[in-house]
């Protein structure tokens, strides 16, 4: 008698309802199990009764049965939930769920991956992809930490305490170097913190595996969590779109990157951390810090307000302004949260003190999300103190150097005059205005989609990096592991060059310094000066930390 023969016809209609034939359901072995049988056969153990489906695990390779869990009818509900629904023989070790008859997939490294959550998802998804004609390798992880294994206190993994191991040499085994790898768990993922950072740091393993992982999210719905319920609920095409779309948000960040090496002449690294914070502009609401982008250059015509120009037409809600006074700074910000393009700081900065210093005020205040700057407005009897949100995101360029404490704020894009044969196109709104706009649109829909993942994002950040660099950071890189393929690995490559690299260096105590001499010596308009009105001169530039 075949096993699926004893489903019931409640069971059937259940899995047809997710495209889940007989016939796979013969193929997997899935079959109903009362108490006894789940006990006696597959040695489950503990309280309440363990009748349900059971869902062998074969080896992919042998076909030998190694283990089996029971999705229970009826497990205990704790604060209103469902408590061991899915259990398996204590002790025995988690195993990767395979549909049996994969052995040649498992052994091809073209055949992509999908790692899911559960049986009936790899299931849905192996009807699915061969409904569709196409060539696939379904795999489940038994949960969100399965492939790591149960929290407990014997054995450690990546700073963890577990009790129960999972099958995560088998899973590098299989993800290995180049193999494309798609990350698709619950739909949940982008409203339990746990989840997501469970996703976060699987992507993390795998990609230093050097797989070539991408993340794809079930859309939040009613009714959905896993794709299985996402095929049953919206079809076959309609799930086509979304596993079609796992390259969207890393062919997108490539078209903004190459949209700005049209037009200036950066560099790779550069232009990587730029097209991330362009993204971010989109979703800062959601962070806790903004890392600015201090563009600057020793000397004119080296491509500055090229570059702001260029992000103007990319970035979210741009304010590009040079000159702006304190005031309208605030209060635009206040009112808008702008992109902020502030041009010729250089200038703001060695002009009138006042402003210099309210300006400075406003963007030390503005990198953090709770940033403000106290204003006292109204006039006479009416006139009271408010606090102006300085938060949002801020780009600026001006020659020389930058006050101390907003470098230390900042990513550093150190720009020089192009080569000869460096060349780059002419900036023509009339003829760039539509392309970029429809690039625009396109990264915004992105970015919206994943947003809820990006509120519960943990990134891998690098040891490189000091605290307040690894918070400006946090953000892009969750946008890089969102986006999959190569940004990841390039982001990280690229943040830690740009924090640490000559650009920062450039905004070195030591290079300051003689940037500010030198200043000295041209107000001075001589090529002496003497020591103590050298010092005295050096002491008054509020910009910089010779007076302390």
């Amino acid at each position: 008698m075949s096993v699926a023969v004893n489903l019931t016809t409640a069971d059937l209609a259940m899995f047809s309802q997710l495209g889940i034939t007989v016939e796979l359901l013969e193929r997997a072995g899935i079959q109903r199990v009362t108490d006894a049988e789940a006990r006696e056969k597959f040695g489950v153990t503990g309280s309440g009764d363990m009748s349900g489906i059971a869902f062998p695990y074969f080896s992919p390779m042998d076909r030998v049965r190694r283990t089996c869990r029971v999705r229970r009818d009826h497990p205990e509900i704790e604060k209103g939930k469902p408590r061991k629904k899915y259990i398996s023989a204590y002790g025995d070790r988690r195993r990767l769920y395979f549909v049996r008859g994969c052995t040649e997939l498992v052994g091809d490294s073209t055949v992509p991956v999908v790692l899911v959550e559960g049986e009936k998802s790899a299931l849905a998804l192996t009807a699915w992809a061969e409904r569709s004609q196409r060539t696939l390798l379904p795999v489940a992880i038994g949960g969100c930490w399965g492939w790591r294994g149960r929290i407990g206190s014997a054995e450690n993994f990546e700073g963890k305490r577990v009790d129960e191991v999972g099958p995560l040499p088998e899973l590098l085994g299989l993800c290995s170097a180049g193999r494309r790898v798609y990350v698709l768990l619950d739909a949940n993922c982008a409203t339990n913190p746990d989840v997501g950072k469970a996703r976060a740091a699987l992507a993390r393993v795998l990609q230093k595996q050097k797989a070539d992982v991408h993340i794809l999210d079930v859309p939040l719905t009613d009714g959905v969590n896993g794709p299985d319920d996402y095929i049953a609920a919206h079809g076959d095409d309609a799930w086509a779109r979304i596993f079609d779309g796992a390259d969207e948000g890393a062919k997108t960040l490539d078209e903004v990157k190459a949209f700005l090496h049209r037009f200036v002449a950066i560099s790779d690294s550069q232009s990587t951390a730029i097209t991330l914070w362009v993204a971010h502009t989109f979703v800062f609401s959601i962070a806790i810090w903004t890392p600015y982008l201090a563009i600057t250059s020793a000397m004119k015509r080296c491509g500055k307000s090229r570059l702001l120009e260029t992000i103007s037409y990319l970035a979210h809600r741009p304010w590009y302004t040079v000159g702006a006074s304190a005031a309208s700074l605030f209060r635009e910000i206040d009112t808008r949260r702008p992109t902020l393009l502030l041009d010729e700081t250089d200038a703001l900065f060695k002009g009138n003190k006042e402003m210099a210093e309210a300006v400075r005020m406003i963007l030390n205040a503005g990198a953090h999300h709770k940033g403000t700057v106290a204003r006292v407005v109204g006039q006479g009897a009416k006139m009271t103190t408010k606090n102006f949100g300085v938060y949002c995101p801020k780009a600026f360029a001006g020659i020389g150097s930058l006050p101390d404490t907003v470098s230390d704020r900042s990513l550093h894009i150190r720009l020089e005059r192009k080569l000869h044969g460096q060349g780059v196109e002419r900036l023509r709104e009339r003829v760039i205005e539509p392309r970029a706009a429809e690039l625009r649109g396109r990264l915004a829909k992105w970015i919206e989609k994943q947003t809820p993942a990006l509120k519960n994002s943990d990134p891998e950040l690098p040891d490189e990096l000091n605290d307040r660099q690894q918070d400006g950071a946090e953000i892009l890189l969750a946008i890089a592991d969102a986006a999959g393929g190569e940004w990841p690995t390039k982001a990280r490559k690229a943040l830690t060059e740009l924090y640490t690299g000559e650009a920062a260096e450039d905004q070195s105590v030591q290079v300051r310094l003689l940037a500010d001499i030198r200043a000295v010596f041209d107000e001075h308009g001589e090529d002496r000066v003497f020591s103590a009105d050298l010092v005295a001169a050096l002491a008054k530039i509020e910009t910089s930390p010779w007076s302390e």
